[in-house]
């Protein structure tokens, strides 16, 4: 991928799955990578395969519901390469999901943990990271949404509106810092068989997934990986405030 030579790139939730892929993509093109996981271990892994390619990448152990985490993994990047060119948003909670049901029945903990996980969280790192790239001369927020923002979906309305309301926030970025060079824009995923997906979803969910969707397959990280890279890269420098279905043409079915 042109554009990305010599920019810092943070990636929070860069361990696994489709920011794993990012993350390696990012570093395969001359970005230098922080690579942010609450798993280090794994973190680490993706930095030392940058690394074995001969890109450049450190890891840092990251939480997402942790402000305090996210102004640390965010100022890794500016202690260790001197500004912040890039982040890329795509932690997740899996464990949020677990009582997400309908409005009637979803407890008020799981909201919490819902908002705060996919939600709050990528507020958090943009609240910091904003003003460094303000100091840099701009840069690229490239956040991760759901299909189920904008579905009629019958369960995990929690998820649902936290996912909403990144939609939202990625606009009030790219409304609010675009003239002053900061971009913000938004991928919103259909079903794509990252390792997790791949070991929580069951085989009737995944076939009336891909029943719903225009491609023979559902997607893999390797397929959101190359538009996220765009998107942090000079190509997309004409592209803010959009979110960007990645999702192989799936049916917003209720």
């Amino acid at each position: 991928m042109d554009g990305l030579e010599g920019r810092v790139v943070v990636v929070a939730g860069g361990g696994g799955g489709t920011g794993r892929a990012t993350a390696r993509l990012l570093g395969a093109s001359g970005a230098r990578v922080v690579v942010g996981d609450i798993d280090v271990d794994r973190a680490e892994e993706v930095a030392a395969a940058i690394r074995a390619g001969g890109g450049e990448a450190v890891a840092v152990a990251f939480d997402m519901g942790d402000p305090a985490s996210s102004a640390a993994l965010i100022g890794t990047a500016v202690e260790r390469y001197g500004r912040l060119d890039g982040l890329h948003n795509v932690a997740g909670n899996p464990a949020a999901h677990r009582h997400d049901g309908d409005v009637v029945s979803t407890p008020d903990g799981t909201w919490d943990l819902q908002l705060r996980s996919h939600l709050l969280a990528y507020a958090a790192t943009c609240r910091t990271a904003i003003p460094l790239m303000l100091d840099g001369g701009g840069g690229s927020i490239v956040n991760t949404s759901s299909n189920a923002a904008r579905g009629a979906g019958t369960t995990r309305i929690a998820y649902q509106a936290a996912k909403a309301g990144v939609e939202t926030l990625t606009r009030h970025v790219a409304a609010t810092w675009g003239k002053r060079g900061v971009r913000c824009n938004a991928l919103s995923y259909g079903v794509v068989l990252t390792d997790n997906a791949r070991a929580q979803l069951s085989p009737a969910f995944l076939a009336a997934a891909l029943a719903q969707t225009w491609s023979p397959r559902l997607g893999e990280p390797d397929d959101v990986a190359g538009l996220a890279a765009l998107l942090l890269s000079d190509a997309g420098a004409w592209i803010n405030g959009q979110v960007i279905d990645v999702n192989g043409g799936m049916l917003l079915t209720g």
